[in-house]
Order: structure tokens, then C-alpha cells, then sequence
């Protein structure tokens, strides 16, 4: 009897250990990579800035213009929610742009689909399209990638670190006698928004436009 109860035991050891060995802890999912934040996008938000021109040499001379950028509302396009951002079209401030964003993970997204900034992807060619001066007449391709990494910038609100969204203007041979190629920046900070942004610029002038931020307000 005792040498078969030893048995009995030799036996059911193994597929005890066994059983362990199938049924192993469960693996817990990974928690969600939350981002740092470059865009603010929250109704009542708003930033202040002045005007420069640039020229060539890279000085800058106050235009004594001040402009506003701010977020109006949150509305839904396509099932998404998107926030409307109302600022000033540059040549014309009685007029005003609007645009629609949201966040997406670490993009910063358009209405359109366009992405228009990135904290994390420093590689890729966020978007890019052309400029037209007719309907058969191209002025430049425009291609927007990130550049300047933690860049430090400095503004009348402060100083900041940056990350720049760059469009590279590559001008037609025709649109080229103010230099090629063109260079336009949106310089981003985390938890505040842009920082210095580069205005559209006239083809026939190697002089830029920049707003510099001033003074900002964040719920």
C-alpha cells in the first residue's frame, strides 16, 4: 500500500508543477503615453503679440502692430472634436482667419487632415503642397517638417524653450530673385502655445514678418 501511495504521489507532483506552469500571472496593459502639451487648444485661451520685421542680416525692427490669437469654442467636424482659433489675417487685420485643430497623440491636427506640428516625430515630412500665384502659375513648393529641437527663444513674455515646425519654401525659377529657398517658422513651447510664428511673405521682398509673443492667458 505505501509503495503505492508513493507512487500515487510521483504521479500527481509533476502535473501539479505542470498546471503552475500553463496558468502563468496575467499581463497587465501597458498604460496610455500621455504627451506634452504644445497647443493649448482650450475655449478662453489666448496669446498677444507684436509684430517684427526681419531683414536679410536677421534684425529685427518692431512694426508697433499688436494681434491676438484665440480659441472660440470647441465644435464637432466629422464625429471629431476640433477647436475653432480665430487670429488676424496678416495683411489685413479687420479680417480674421479661422482655423479648426485638435490634439492627436503628439500631432497637432487641422480640420483638413493637415498636420501641422509634432513633439516627438523629427524625421518624417509632416505635410507639404504648393503655392499658386494663378491658375497655371506656381510660386514655390512648400514642404513642413520639425526642426530645432529645444531650441531657447526669448520674447517679451519670457524665455522659452521651443520646438519648430519648419516650412521649407522651394521658390520657382520665376519667384526665386528674393532668394531660395524660403524659410517659415511656428515655434511651439510646452504648456503655452506658439511662441514666434513667421508670417506669409511677399515673393518680391527678402524681408519676413514675425509675430513674437507678448503676453498669453490659459484657463
Amino acid at each position: 500500500m505505501k509503495r503505492k501511495n508513493l507512487f500515487l504521489l510521483i504521479i500527481v507532483i509533476p502535473a501539479i508543477v505542470y498546471s503552475c506552469k500553463k496558468n502563468p500571472e496575467p499581463v497587465m496593459p501597458a498604460p496610455a503615453t500621455n504627451y506634452p502639451d504644445f497647443s493649448q487648444l482650450k475655449t478662453g485661451n489666448y496669446w498677444i503679440y507684436e509684430q517684427f520685421d526681419i531683414n536679410p542680416a536677421g534684425e529685427a525692427t518692431s512694426k508697433k502692430i499688436f494681434d491676438s490669437c484665440y480659441v472660440e469654442k470647441d465644435t464637432v467636424i466629422n464625429n471629431k472634436i476640433y477647436h475653432k482659433i480665430v487670429k488676424p489675417v496678416f495683411y489685413n487685420a479687420t479680417q480674421k482667419e479661422i482655423s479648426f485643430q485638435k490634439d492627436s497623440l503628439h500631432y497637432i491636427i487641422n480640420s483638413n487632415g493637415k498636420i501641422l506640428f509634432s513633439s516627438q516625430d523629427f524625421s518624417t515630412i509632416l505635410n507639404y503642397g504648393y503655392i499658386k500665384g494663378g491658375e497655371k502659375d506656381t510660386i514655390s513648393k512648400v514642404i513642413r517638417q520639425m526642426a530645432d529641437k529645444n531650441t531657447t527663444v526669448t520674447t517679451a513674455a519670457g524665455t522659452f524653450a521651443t520646438l519648430n515646425a519648419k516650412e521649407t519654401c522651394l521658390m520657382y525659377p520665376k519667384w526665386s530673385f528674393a532668394g531660395n529657398p524660403r524659410y517659415r517658422h511656428s515655434k511651439y513651447a510646452e504648456n503655452v502655445g506658439i511662441i514666434i510664428e513667421t508670417l506669409p511673405f511677399f515673393a518680391s521682398s527678402p524681408n519676413y514678418i514675425e509675430r513674437r509673443l507678448v503676453r498669453y492667458h490659459l484657463n
